[in-house]
């Protein structure tokens, strides 16, 4: 029997359970992100994310990010924030890294005690989102009482963003699944509700692609300020309002760069 250690993890909220490879570059199964990420018999998480050596000069490391059911996420900005402070607190020294996942290289700096990433660029063709066929991405026709049509955003992953009152009402388990699978998404999608408190600041709730409801979802909010932005509703730069905090996004270039902590909840093992 084998002990692989790994650290609890989260960004205001959305936890992950991360295992560091790069010492130690041993195989991750479905059945051990499953251990691992079930909340009764394991650490529990939202995502298991693996840190690996770089494969190539452009970066620092490598991540693989993975949903509790084994399937790959390509993008996670909060998982990212949390690998990020690992690597800091390694070195103090540096102030500025590279990290490599399926979204592309991501860069992460220091910004006092928060961790700041450029979550490359974002865009709401259809194409990239992807949809199943070419719609008004600014008005997708998915109806939800109270809301707008959706928003269609890719952010290394796919997401719609709907804007609307009350979205402590929203019952996110009855209507996230629904949307999610909803047949425009050939690779499903994030489902994000938001609620414009002003011109700077919204508030979200967030249902994740195989993950369900989170509290926090770091390119959700990326996704939402973009598209608040996109149907003139916000400003391109925005505070995000969470359960347990805050994210501050800018949206410049058609890139988003994202701001917020990051936390270690504790170390441990698992056998397998």
């Amino acid at each position: 029997m084998q002990k692989i250690k790994f650290i609890k993890m989260h960004g205001l909220g959305n936890d992950f359970v991360i295992i560091d490879k790069r010492s130690n570059n041993f195989e991750i199964n479905d059945n051990l992100i499953q251990k691992l990420a079930d909340r009764k018999t394991g650490a529990g998480c939202d995502q298991v994310i693996t840190i690996g050596q770089s494969k190539d000069k452009n970066s620092d490391v490598t991540i693989d990010i993975f949903n509790p059911s084994g399937d790959r996420a390509e993008a996670c900005g909060n998982g990212t924030r949390c690998v990020a402070k690992l690597l800091f607190d390694e070195n103090s020294n540096i102030n500025s890294l590279k990290i490599s996942s399926d979204a592309g290289i991501l860069v992460a700096e220091k910004q006092g005690t928060n961790i700041s990433i450029n979550m490359g660029k974002i865009s709401n063709n259809w194409k990239d989102i992807p949809l199943n066929e070419e719609i008004d991405t600014l008005n997708i026709p998915i109806e939800v009482e109270g809301f707008s049509k959706g928003v269609g955003v890719n952010v290394g992953n796919p997401h719609v963003v709907f804007f609307g009152k009350n979205i402590d009402k929203i019952n996110l388990h009855q209507i996230g699944p629904t949307i999610e699978n909803h047949k425009f998404f050939p690779n499903k999608t994030n489902v994000e509700f938001i609620e414009i408190v002003d011109f700077k600041k919204i508030k979200m709730k967030v249902w994740e692609r195989g993950a369900g409801m989170t509290l926090a979802c770091g390119s959700g909010a990326c996704a939402a300020v973009y598209a608040g932005w996109k149907k003139k509703l916000i400003d391109n730069q925005a505070e995000v309002l969470l359960e347990k905090g805050s994210l501050h996004i800018n949206i410049f270039n058609e890139e988003a760069i994202m701001t917020g902590p990051a936390e270690v909840s504790y170390h441990g093992y698992v056998e397998i």
